[in-house]
């Protein structure tokens, strides 16, 4: 009588749960609009051939023969739990095979088959090409539905098994990721090696900037020939186009100069339809800056030559020893001891009050004064005539030539090309960087009414200015200030619109500190050994190596963490500023 009772108290139990389960489905259904569905949600025994970087608190799913052969490593999904009326949403990010029958797989098997696989077609044997593959799910986010608004929330709950999974449409994988679905257009986003595509309009998936991210500066790495170049032209583009700023690049290999040229005379019949394809996707069409001002300075024994040769597009100029600010000069003569520059200050004052004005005149008065030891250490003071002496020899200080105008840079829609291909000494060329942004940053950080156009600085081959080692004990305190000095810009410019864009192709070359004070990172394909530095500056690193080597030319990997959850890979279309086409793009 005891077992009659409890059997029955246990069928009436499951009476009742199969009876609210049937009432809680029949309630909730997919609430999503222009998903597909492909798959359902598993719980393997185990999995092996595990493919992929991270594995653990994987979602695990089974994707119908119709849609697995385009599941790849970086695929989102939805998958819908029918309890809880709430989306988990993923990407794909491992790939392995679900043991639940161990001799279905040969390796495990007492007799392998070694028949060979056109053997088996020949026969009409295809029960190999069922034992498809599982796929590892990393979630992100859940997505639910508040009086018919779709809220973002934490993973605090694992699907059902069975749960159905679904490829969603553009504007829902911008909302996992938490891509804005307007802003900047960076390019087209990929999956694997595919471009995301809304399965439902047939739209390619761009990525998007927040605008107001552009002032947390960026940094673009990667190796010769991978597209930095490409990349920095079309953010150049885009910061005319969106803001209407103005922008000063430092072009150490004269690759800039020909954005005031129409692209599209050199692009017909070179461009395919994907890249044009891309320009629709991003709503942009090449074109050209119609203001371009190319800046060349001048070494100070030369500049008579060119005191009449400025144009409207083309101008000549001098750096003046006088009309840097005592306590700056720091920046602009390297390799002086701690005690140098903190004498140097009430040195250039003295010297000034007596009415000098050329670096070379204080070189020679210098050399005629008797101070007391007190104030300036004979050793210190021979040390300070002697950097200065060396920095005579480069012939950078005090030309005829007029320094360059602050008000002839902050022009709205205006590109200022710092042209230094001429200038061979490394001393020389960032003496001449320093200054320039020493120039623009002091008017344009004291620009509390904005009165000014936003502006853009962007450094190329940002290693050679900001290196990470340097033998000469003096020269590393030099950059060691230079770098502090950068840092702050880069922190005070935010509140003032003033970007900073950074590009290098040796990352491993980069001093750290720089790579700081960005918000968004865009990787560009790396080598091994670069990729394995990264890893040692960036702890940790926010993208996998093999990924990074992995990327071909045009393809990146943006990691910008107040505008995207994860990294995200994209392929940047093809300049919308000119730029030579050494092939045509495949």
């Amino acid at each position: 009588m005891q077992h009659r009772l409890t059997d029955f108290l246990k069928e009436s139990v499951l009476v009742e749960e199969k009876r609210l389960i049937e009432q809680i489905v029949s309630q909730h259904k997919p609430w999503i609009e222009g998903c597909i569905e492909v798959g359902y949600v598993i719980v393997p025994r185990q999995v092996v051939i595990q493919v992929g970087e991270k594995t653990d608190d994987l979602i695990w799913v089974r994707i119908h023969p119709n849609y697995s052969a385009k599941i790849r490593i970086g695929w989102p999904l939805l998958i819908y739990d029918l309890i809880r009326n709430e989306y988990i949403a993923g990407v794909v990010s491992a790939m392995g095979y679900d043991i639940e029958d161990p001799q279905v797989y040969e390796r495990e098997s007492i007799y392998p088959r070694v028949v060979l696989t056109s053997e088996l077609i020949k026969y009409g044997d295809f029960e190999f090409l069922e034992h498809l593959p599982v796929y590892g799910v990393e979630p992100i986010c859940t997505l639910r539905n508040e009086n018919g608004k779709m809220r973002r929330g934490s993973i605090n709950f694992s699907p059902h098994a069975r749960a159905p999974v679904f490829l969603p449409p553009n504007h829902i994988i911008l909302k996992v990721l938490g891509l804005p679905e307007k802003g900047i257009p960076y390019g087209v986003i990929m999956v694997g090696e595919d471009l995301a595509i809304d399965p439902t309009t047939g739209q390619y998936l761009v990525y998007r900037l927040r605008p107001f991210l552009l002032f947390e500066h960026e940094l673009v790495l990667g190796s010769t020939g991978k597209g930095k170049t490409s990349k920095c032209k079309n953010d150049i583009f885009w910061f005319i186009k969106w803001l209407n700023g103005t922008v000063i690049v430092f072009d150490l290999h004269g690759e800039y100069s020909m954005i005031s040229e129409d692209p599209m005379e050199e692009y017909k019949g070179k461009i395919n339809d994907l890249e044009i394809n891309i320009w629709k996707a991003i709503n942009a069409k090449p074109t050209k800056i119609n203001d371009v001002v190319v800046w060349f300075w001048v070494p100070a024994s030369e500049s008579n030559k060119y005191r009449d040769k400025s144009t409207k597009h083309v101008k000549f100029f001098s750096i003046k020893f006088n009309e840097i600010p005592p306590n700056e000069l720091q920046y602009y003569l390297p390799a002086l001891s701690p005690q140098g520059y903190y004498v140097l200050p009430s040195l250039i004052r003295e010297f000034r009050r007596e009415g000098g004005k050329t670096l070379e005149e204080f070189y020679e008065w210098l050399q005629d004064q008797k101070f007391e030891r007190k104030r300036v250490a004979p050793a210190t003071l021979y040390a300070i005539i002697r950097r200065i002496a060396s920095i005579l020899e480069e012939d950078i200080f005090d030309g005829v030539l007029p320094d360059i105008s602050t008000d002839q840079i902050f022009v709205p829609g205006r590109v200022n090309i710092i042209n230094l291909v001429h200038v061979k000494s490394q001393i020389a060329r960032r003496i001449i960087v320093f200054h320039v942004i020493n120039k623009v940053a002091s008017v344009k950080l004291r620009d509390h009414q904005n009165k000014l156009p936003c502006m853009m600085l962007l450094i190329d081959e940002a290693h050679q200015f900001f290196p990470k080692k340097v033998k000469d004990r003096d020269e590393a305190d030099y950059i060691d200030r230079a770098v502090r000095w950068m840092a702050r810009i880069c922190r005070e410019g935010r509140k003032f619109q003033l970007r900073v864009e950074i590009s290098t192709q040796s990352p491993e070359d980069l001093h750290p500190e720089v790579i700081k004070v960005v918000n968004t990172i865009t990787f560009l394909g790396c080598t091994l050994s670069q990729a394995k530095a990264l890893e040692n500056v960036m702890n940790p690193l926010p993208v996998s190596k093999k990924d990074l080597i992995n990327l071909e030319t045009k393809q990146a990997i943006i990691w910008s963490r107040d505008n995207a959850k994860i990294p995200i890979k994209i392929l940047i279309p093809w300049p919308l500023l000119k730029h030579p086409i050494k092939k045509k793009e495949e």
